[in-house]
């Protein structure tokens, strides 16, 4: 055991979290005395109030619609945000049979552009998988911003309008249940991952876990207990707390991630970065906004860092409870 991993291990008999000084270039100044007490954790009512997201029983049901059939069609999480925020935009989740020319439906889709019959694009089940099958056709959509995936589908004259739903549409998505058409309310200005799970028990205990790991050696493919990869650190962390994710890498967790705005992102969230043509390269878990615990690459240690989406290309992102499994937690 090296001198750091023996001052940590002292540290942790005492009660205490030792956090080193961030050898990252974005910032140099030392944590100290980090507290998750006052770190802001998912709420989630599992009958959703209408009024608490200004949704209508029609709109619910056919949100419902939309997030369901992605589900089924195995299209990825953020596939599905683009749906909802499609459809907000398009219809305000309304199944309207009329609209600009011959447009109609959740998704505004025209017959005579080929998007099917008129009775066909009326149908909230066909009219999401026909947006789902074109949406998946786009070259690189899962990369794109929110808005632009859409456009890329629409087609709209009015391309950037999309964006203005994507936060109510994330929350929409990131707590659907496995029930077909099933719909759950997110508090609006809170959240952790995963959404199902209280966050007092298992959030903030995954992040300490993590935490924990701070002066431990990277090494490529590592998921503990003596070594990690970026990747490999949220799986054990997790594992930690009674949880196996279905995902490992950090390409597959974006795959699966529900988006995250950019200053709306909370404790337990994931951080990706160094986008390559396969998605990210690296991912981080935020311990609170502006601070992330991270493996960061052979050579540096497990440790804690600040970091600026303003300055740093970051997107995002909160793990469903549907990629994960609860398992006997590892002591």
């Amino acid at each position: 055991m090296g001198r750091k991993l023996a001052l940590l291990a002292t540290a942790a008999a005492a009660g205490a979290l030792i956090v080193p000084y961030v050898l990252s270039e974005a910032a140099t100044t030392p944590l100290e005395n980090l507290n998750l007490a006052d770190v802001a954790c998912a709420i989630v009512d599992k009958k959703l109030n209408p009024k608490g997201l200004g949704m209508s029983s029609e709109q619910i049901r056919n949100a419902g619609t939309i997030v369901s059939v992605g589900a089924q069609m195995g299209v990825p999480v953020r596939g599905r945000v683009v749906a909802v925020a499609t459809a907000m935009q398009e219809s305000n989740l309304r199944n309207i049979p009329y609209g600009d020319r011959d447009s109609k439906g959740l998704f505004q889709q025209r017959p005579s552009m080929n998007w099917g019959s008129a009775s066909q694009v009326m149908n909230p089940v066909y009219s999401a998988s026909k947006f789902y099958s074109r949406l998946i056709k786009v070259p690189g959509w899962q990369n794109m911003k929110v808005t632009d995936a859409a456009q890329a589908v629409q087609h709209s004259g009015f391309p950037d309008a999309y964006a203005q739903h994507e936060q109510k549409a994330v929350q929409i998505v990131a707590s659907a249940n496995s029930t077909p058409g099933g719909v759950q309310q997110v508090n609006s200005s809170s959240g952790c991952t995963p959404l199902s799970i209280p966050a007092s028990a298992n959030v903030t205990g995954y992040v300490s876990a993590a935490l924990g790991q701070v002066g431990k050696p990277y090494e490529w493919g590592g998921t503990g207990p003596d070594t990690f990869d970026c990747s490999g650190l949220i799986v054990w962390a997790w594992r930690q707390k009674g949880y196996q994710l279905k995902v490992r890498t950090s390409q597959d967790m974006y795959e699966v991630a529900v988006p995250v705005a950019s200053g709306q992102e909370r404790s337990g969230d994931l951080i990706f970065t160094q986008f390559q043509s396969g998605g990210p390269a690296h991912v981080m878990i935020v311990v609170r906004p502006g601070t992330a615990v991270e493996a960061p690459r052979t050579g540096l240690d497990v440790r804690v860092r600040t970091y600026d989406p303003a300055t740093e290309d970051m997107k995002f992102g909160r793990l469903p409870a549907s990629q994960m499994d609860a398992i006997t937690a590892q002591a």
